[in-house]
Formats: structure tokens, sequence, C-alpha cells
């Protein structure tokens, strides 16, 4: 048996020793009349988290070789896949909640509700990953596989399946990842004005926190949660993903291509920046032709007439749709809007001020870097969503419901926003051609000077990029934040978030719901289309690449 894999098992033996006493240690010595479902949450957050992998990856890996290797299906599926990537998965999914409870009443309509909402968190990375990674594959390869007649099936399962598998696996980990990010949203749903909540390790957390009113609960559970992630992270995807990155150099598929001579931690983090970096966040800005922006704009119409028609059973008239829209509360849109902006830009600046600092000494400073990645590996464990109860219950208890409740949505956004960008700016700085770094020796950059005319405009693209995908995933904390089920009461904050959660949850009014979904996706959008795609255009040129 090799080393590295008997390393492995005793890592493995190890971690999963430390996870029994932990679950041990807290069915004995924490008092709740829940705690001894403890095992049976988490098989059934595990099996849900699982189930929406399989579907995402079947989806995701079928339909990513289809638009790879048919023109003409991927002119209709990749802008449409597109567009629905930019709608906020929770703007959706009091929608989603309505529609599966009205076709299987009880249970297991929130059960596939949840499934539905994990689903589409993680579907995108994996499709625009095989996708992307499909098409990079070098042309003399796929000339020779035509020289040998390899076609069809054939050619997918000996040329494209190993070609595309480092995409399939990364792809896969940050899927699984997102759908950690989305737990309890998923688990504990306030519907028709009660709450429901699924058996799972999420709407524990959130019930310690909003029913049991128990900070310490809520953290032990935190820390359960994080440590489970941890360990799956480690024994597979990590593993997977390091054996992934090692290959790479050998296949040189485009944007994969790594060095051999990292050290596997590297290896592993900088191909996941590659993938966010050069796959997820330029997805975004792929060029469609108007023939094809107009069938996909058709096929979301006809999906939101659809989602209309399952809730209501028929096509609303004009007269029922401005029923719907103009109710008092509508003429608060403006500054709702205003609010929601307000939030995400002061939590950007925030998150890209920390982001650029923390960078630039993680790349910089070996040190820094030696604590950086494990910290990494953590932050990354950890669903962000999971924390927003307990750092509530901390905050609302020196400033009160309401402010606590603004404290905290911020506080949310900036830990949720920061990673991307930290990301992006740490590998941007270490990919430096050491030809630019020689020449800032030569000229006495050092400090400051070189910080302002080296590093800042070479790490420019990484941070439009990176800051795409912050935004993106903004959107998401932001309606989660704004509106949340305190004990016998709903706490909220004015905004787009709270606005929507309201008429979808709890006055159940679809067609102002899709309304505000349709706004928050057109912010969404324009802001890609003019802001961000217009910033990486002008510092593209600025981009540096060992």
């Amino acid at each position: 048996m090799k080393k590295s894999m008997k390393r492995y098992l005793i890592g493995f033996i190890i971690g999963l020793v430390l996870l029994i006493i932990l679950y041990k240690s807290m069915m004995t010595y924490v008092k709740n009349p829940e705690m001894e479902k403890l095992p049976y949450y988490t098989f059934r957050s595990l099996l849900r988290i699982t189930l929406a992998y399989l579907l995402s990856l079947g989806i995701g890996l079928s339909f990513g070789i289809l638009a790879a290797v048919n023109k003409r299906f991927s002119s209709i599926v990749t802008p449409t896949f597109d567009i629905l990537q930019s709608i906020p998965i929770l703007g959706f999914f009091p929608a989603a909640i309505m529609i599966f409870i009205t076709i299987f009443p009880g249970t297991i309509g929130l059960e596939l509700a949840s499934i539905f909402l994990l689903f589409t968190s993680m579907v995108w990375a994996i499709f625009f990953g095989v996708l992307d990674a499909a098409k990079c594959i070098p042309v003399n390869i796929v000339d020779a596989a035509k020289s040998f007649n390899i076609k069809g099936f054939e050619f997918v399962r000996h040329v494209m399946i190993p070609a595309i598998i480092p995409a399939i696996i990364t792809g896969s980990f940050l899927a699984w990842c997102d759908g950690w990010f989305f737990m309890i949203a998923a688990e504990y749903i306030t519907y028709g004005g009660e709450v429901r909540s699924l058996p799972g390790l999420g709407s524990f957390l959130a019930k310690s926190a909003y029913v049991y009113n128990d900070v310490s609960l809520s953290a032990i559970i935190l820390i359960l949660v994080t440590f489970l992630v941890i360990f799956i992270n480690f024994f597979t995807w990590h593993r997977l993903t390091e054996r992934a990155s090692s290959r790479m150099h050998l296949m040189k598929l485009g944007f994969f291509a790594i060095p051999h001579s990292n050290k596997i931690k590297k290896r592993r983090f900088t191909l996941q920046f590659k993938f966010r970096h050069k796959i997820l966040s330029k997805s975004r800005f792929r060029v469609y032709t108007p023939h094809q922006r107009i069938i996909s704009i058709i096929i979301v119409i006809f999906v939101f007439l659809l989602v209309i028609f399952s809730i209501m059973h028929r096509i609303p008239t004009i007269e029922a749709i401005k029923k719907a829209i103009l109710i008092p509360e509508i003429t608060k849109l403006p500054a709702y809007t205003f609010f929601t902006m307000s939030r995400l830009t002061i939590a950007y600046l925030i998150a890209l001020s920390i982001a650029i600092v923390m960078g630039i000494l993680a790349a910089e400073r070996k040190k820094f870097a030696m604590i950086f990645y494990p910290l990494y590996d953590i932050g990354q464990a950890i669903p962000i969503l999971a924390l927003f109860p307990i750092m509530f219950l901390y905050i609302s208890r020196t400033f009160g419901g309401r402010l606590g409740l603004e404290i905290t949505s911020i506080t949310m956004l900036v830990l949720d926003m920061i990673w991307y960008m930290f990301l992006n700016i740490v590998v941007a700085v270490k990919t430096l051609p050491e030809e630019t770094r020689e020449v800032s020796k030569i000229f006495g950059f050092n400090g400051m000077k070189k910080i302002r005319h080296i590093i800042l405009p070479a790490i420019l693209p990484a941070i439009v990029t990176g800051s795409l995908l912050a935004w993106g995933t903004g959107w998401n904390t932001v309606i989660f934040s704004e509106y949340m089920p305190h004990g016998k009461e709903v706490l909220s904050i004015p905004g787009l978030g709270s606005f929507l959660s309201k008429e979808g949850y709890e006055e159940g009014n679809t067609i102002l719901l899709i309304l505000i979904l349709f706004i928050i996706s057109s912010i969404v959008i324009i802001m890609e289309r003019f802001v961000w795609r217009k910033l990486l255009s002008r510092t593209e040129k600025y981009e540096l690449e060992a």
C-alpha cells in the first residue's frame, strides 16, 4: 500500500472517530428534547443534498455535453441557462413551494421544493464547467479522434469524458459547497403565515436560535455542521480535486493548465480559482446573437407563465394582474430598491477593502499564507446562512431587533462576498510573471509603490470577475437576511428581499412575487452588461499571467 493511501486511511479513521466523539458528547451533555434525533437529522440533510447533487450532476453533465457537441442545442440552452442563473435562487423559492405543495400536498411537497432549491444552487457550476472544458479540448486531439473514426457516443466516452473529468470534479465540489450554503433556507420555511420545517441539521440549527432562543446550542450545531462539511470535503472532494489537478499538466486543457511544480494544496487552490475566475464568472460575459436572446427570453417567459398557471390553474386576466400588483405597498418599491442596493453596496465596499489588503498579504507573505490556506478551507466549509441565526441573537441583544437585523444583514453580506474577491486577488498576485517582479525591483518599486503601480493594475481583472460573483451570491444573502421569523413574529427591514418574502411566503401573491423577481433579475443583468462587462473590457489589458 502506498504511503499516501496509508496517510489517507489513517486520517480518515481519526476524523471519523473525532466525529463520532463529537456526536456522542453532544447527545450526552447537551440538554435539548431533539438532541437524540441528531444522527437522524444528519442523515436526512445528507440524503437531501446528495439527491440534489446527483440530479444536478445528471442534468449538468448531459446538457453540458450536448451543448458542446450540438450547436443548435447550445444556441437555445446556453443563453437560457445564462438568464436563469442570473435569477437569485431564494427569489423564486416561494413560487417553487407553492407549485410543489399544490401538486404534492403535505411534507412531500416541502421535501421536493427543498431538493429543487438545492438543485438550482448546484447545477450551474457543473453545466458551465462541463461546457467550457469540452470546448477547450485541443484541436489536435479532436482531429486524431476523427482520423481513427471515433464518433458519436464513442467520442464522448473515450475523448470527451476523460478530458472533462477535472471540470466535473471541481464543479461538483463547488456545487456541493453551494448546496450547504442554502441548507437552512431549504429546511426551515415560513409559508402561509406559519413555520414549516423539514428534519435536518439546518432546521435544527434554525429552531435552536428562533424557537429555543439558545445561542450556545446554535453555536454547537454550527460547529458540528462545519466539522462534518470539512470531513466530507477533505476526504472526498479535496482528494479528488488534487488528483484531477495533478494530471492536468499533462492534458493542457485551456483554462485548466496548472504548473506541475505547484504543491498539492496550491494546485487545488489554484484549480478552484481558475474554475471560478475563468469559467463561472466569464460564462456571464458570453456574447449572444439577437436570435439566441429572443429564443431564451421566450423560454424564460414561458417558464414564468407555466409557474403562474401551475399555482392559479389559469392564466390571469389583466384585471387580476392589476389587482395583484396595485397594492398600497407598491408605491414603496423604489425606496425598497434603494435600501437593498445600499446594503449591497456598503457590504461590497467593506468586503473589497478587506479582500485587497488580506489578499495581497496572503500572496506576498509566506507566514501569512501558511495561516491562510487552512483558514480558507474552514471558511469555505462554514455555510454562511447558518451563521445568520447565531449572529443575529448576539447582535440583537445589544442593538435590539430591527437595528440588530440591519447590522446582521450587512455583516452577513460582507462574509458572503469577501471570499470570491479574496480568492481571486490571492491567485492573481501569485501568478504575476517573475519578469515583472524583477523589473519592479530594478526600478526600486517596493512597499506601497509596488502595490500601487504593479500589483493593483495587474489584479484589476480578478477584482472585476470576483466582484461579479460576489454580487451574484450577495442577492441571495440579502433576500434571506431582510426577512426573518423570530419566535411568534416576523422581523423584517425595508428592502426588495423582505417585500418579496412577505408577498411570497405570507400573502401568496405569485404575480407580484414574479414582478419583484423580474426587477431583481433586471438589476443583476443590467449590472453584468453595463458595469462588470465594461469594467472587464477596460481592465483585461492589465492582466498578467506567469
